[in-house]
């Protein structure tokens, strides 16, 4: 599960609010960025931040903050607030902004969500369903419908949303837990559907836990950190639950779904079941998948000739796209091919790019010299285990 640490901004300022009330908005933090980078410190991946002024004008109003964050720190950052056309979305995903939280567009405008899905990718858009008394609310919270929060997160994804920012605006800034009971219920109603994300409400770290226990995607810490209630790094570490584990043939429907969502298929590999059976057959022992409360995150196929391993292929889900899933089933692999007698590994049909390399350059591999298979550039990469 993702700790998103959050940032909500008034006038250029780090505020929180308690129950959606602009009248209860206090100062929390001196400077966004610094906070970020603090954030960041403490193992955060993503941050969730909300432009308060852009909910209550319709447009956004802080964007320079959002950017400053997202091109001067790793974070992946998430960006709520007035957010009404697809102009805004592009502009805001062209500035580096990870994904976007379409809140009362949802509600009032569910053609636009359509149409930011088809253009843009289900993994850059997020919903945010925010409720009082199980209403949603809309405008900056300002509004309150007849819309049930089930049956609106029902609506999204039959056009297509896969993401939810669930907040119980009754629990939001008040430090007093988070509303498991609606959670639940919309974990229930959805299960296998979308990820879901808690927002509001989280005290300390057993609101993390409930969180965890639900399978839920994410929780979202905002007043707690600030007010020193939760830990960051013991909320990360409380809410991991990534598992690397043995691939089987039953995980293939869920691979396949990954790698037609990465673009990037098996290239040289027959990626039919068959194919796959086969392959994991010869090799019963190397191939691996990140699970994580119960969803495949991500797979490495791998595999060896008796003398040199071959990374066949690895993909982690645009969903759950953050650092350290890679390395560790990489990790996975390689101590396999060392319990084989295996200590040459090379990669096999991944195509050349900068950022590619780095990661596997950081991994021990190193660049050999450029190869051509069925009119792609590849690179292989040799990797010899010094321990041998």
């Amino acid at each position: 599960m993702i700790i998103f640490p959050a940032i909500d901004i008034i006038g250029g300022q780090c505020v929180r609010l308690v129950k959606g009330d602009y009248a209860t908005a206090q100062k929390v933090a001196e400077d966004p960025l610094e906070t970020a980078k603090q954030f960041e410190a403490a193992g955060a991946e993503w941050i969730h931040m909300v432009d308060l002024d852009g909910a209550k004008a319709g447009y956004p109003v802080n964007t320079e903050i959002y950017r400053n964050i997202a091109q001067n720190t790793h974070l992946k950052v998430e960006v709520g607030g007035g957010i009404r056309t697809l102009e805004t979305i592009r502009a805001y995903l062209e500035l580096g902004i990870e994904r976007v939280i379409l809140g009362s567009a949802a509600l009032k405008d569910p053609q636009l969500v359509a149409d930011a899905v088809q253009q843009f990718g289900a993994e850059k858009i997020v919903v945010g369903i925010d409720a009082k008394n199980e209403m949603v609310a809309a405008e900056g919270w300002l509004e309150t419908s007849e819309v049930h929060y089930i049956d609106l997160a029902k609506k999204m994804i039959r056009i297509g949303v896969t993401t939810f920012i669930f907040t119980d605006i009754s629990k939001d800034g008040t430090l007093s837990g988070v509303n498991a009971e609606q959670l639940r219920k919309l974990a229930e109603a959805t299960k296998g559907q979308c990820n879901i994300v808690a927002s509001g409400g989280v005290h300390t770290i057993d609101d993390i836990v409930i969180c965890r226990d639900l399978g839920l995607y994410g929780t979202i810490a905002g007043k707690s950190l600030y007010q020193g209630t939760l830990d960051l790094k013991e909320a990360i570490a409380a809410a991991d639950t990534l598992k690397i584990r043995p691939m089987t043939i039953d995980d293939y429907d869920a691979l396949y779904a990954i790698w037609t969502a990465c673009g990037n298929g098996l290239n040289n590999l027959n990626d039919s079941r068959e194919g796959i059976e086969k392959y994991l057959r010869r090799n019963p022992t190397t191939s691996f998948v990140a699970e994580d409360g119960g969803v495949i995150a991500g797979a490495v196929l791998c595999g060896h000739d008796g003398r040199r391993g071959y990374i066949q292929h690895m993909s982690v889900s645009p969903l759950y796209r953050r650092r350290g899933i890679g390395k560790r089933l990489l990790d996975a692999a390689l101590a396999a091919l060392k319990a084989e007698g295996i200590n040459k590994t090379a990669l096999v049909a991944f195509r050349k790019n900068a950022l590619g390399n780095a990661f596997w350059e950081s991994m021990g591999f190193g660049l050999r010299e450029d190869l051509n298979y069925r009119d792609l550039a590849l690179t292989e990469m040799v990797r010899f285990d010094p321990e041998y």
